[in-house]
């Protein structure tokens, strides 16, 4: 009887050890499909702005991305 009992015990603690596992995983899951939807929003945001400039360049409306703008002729200091 003691030896069904052990074999109970070591069962009921495998699935316990089991579950912490999986609750685990699943909240790596969870954060890195987080990270992955703001990285996508991030990306679609800027090939959005770029799409729109291209568009129409003459939209004063939008802000200038750095880097994007022709450079700005400067004058030299004499």
């Amino acid at each position: 009887m003691s030896r069904v009992v052990n074999e109970l015990d070591s069962i009921h603690f495998s699935i316990k050890k089991a579950s912490q596992l999986v609750k685990e995983i699943g909240r790596q899951v969870a954060t890195d499909r987080c990270i992955m939807a703001m990285l996508f929003l991030i990306v679609a945001g800027v090939i959005a702005i770029i799409i729109v400039k291209i568009v129409n360049p003459h939209n004063k409306d939008i802000r200038d991305i750095p880097g994007l703008a022709p450079p700005v002729s400067r004058r030299l200091l004499r």
